[in-house]
């Protein structure tokens, strides 16, 4: 490939990288304004229909807000790695963060000891699992309270997020972790989010840890994350 042509694709790929950001940017405004809007009417509006049909506009907004943002991962993926700088995380109150949102709290069961500390980047960790949760919500459509189960071993922390009654067949599921694969997930019905697994799996392996799918006994599929203590 000549200098001249790879200069032309990297001014095209930081281009297609510039665009969606704006995306993002314009479509976060409004959903920000009616989040407002929808909290300021939670406090007047008066019986439990009511309340509820507000909290669940607001959890309908942030959902979209953390899909939104799982574009933005994508564009992550098309920058050079940063240099990250370890620091101390605390996982389990890291993961408690993720789930403490409208679109998730009632969604999200976590299983995990008081404190799980390791070495790594909280931002990147932090975007990693809430991209994993958001998906697990849609995978499951809602229906069922996903499962985190959460064990610390000697030289690692083992994570296993139960979907219940998700069943991506096994040949589609590769599709999760690749860069363009909610494209035809999405053709088979199945409602991954666009960035899917790619950046959480990224962030994981950055980490020197490793993501996977699994069946459990029930025939529910679970993703398993390792990361190195």
């Amino acid at each position: 490939m000549s200098a001249q042509l790879a200069s032309l694709l990297q001014a095209s790929g930081d281009l297609q990288t510039d665009r969606m950001r704006l995306l993002a940017h314009d479509l976060n405004n409004p959903l920000t304004a009616i989040r407002i809007l929808a909290e300021l009417l939670q406090d007047q509006v008066s019986g439990d229909e009511g309340r509820k049909d507000v909290s669940d506009i607001i959890e309908a907004v942030d959902l979209a807000g953390a899909l939104i943002d799982g574009m933005e991962s994508l564009t992550l993926l098309e920058e050079p790695p940063e240099e990250r700088t370890p620091s101390p995380v605390d996982l389990s109150a890291l993961l408690r963060r993720c789930i403490d949102r409208p679109a998730l709290r009632r969604h999200v069961l976590l299983e995990l000891p008081p404190q799980l500390q390791l070495s790594g980047d909280p931002r990147a960790l932090s975007r990693c699992f809430t991209d994993i949760f958001i998906n697990a919500h849609r995978l499951v459509n809602g229906a069922e309270r996903i499962v985190v189960r959460v064990e610390a071993q000697a030289d690692a922390i083992v994570m296993r997020i139960l979907h219940p009654a998700c069943a991506i067949p096994v040949h589609l599921r590769g599709g999760l972790f690749e860069r363009h694969g909610a494209i035809e997930l999405r053709q088979q019905q199945i409602p991954v989010s666009a960035a899917g697994l790619v950046y959480a799996r990224a962030v994981v392996e950055e980490h020197g840890g490793s993501m996977q799918l699994q069946d459990d006994d029930d025939g529910a599929m679970v993703l398993v994350v390792c990361l190195p203590r």
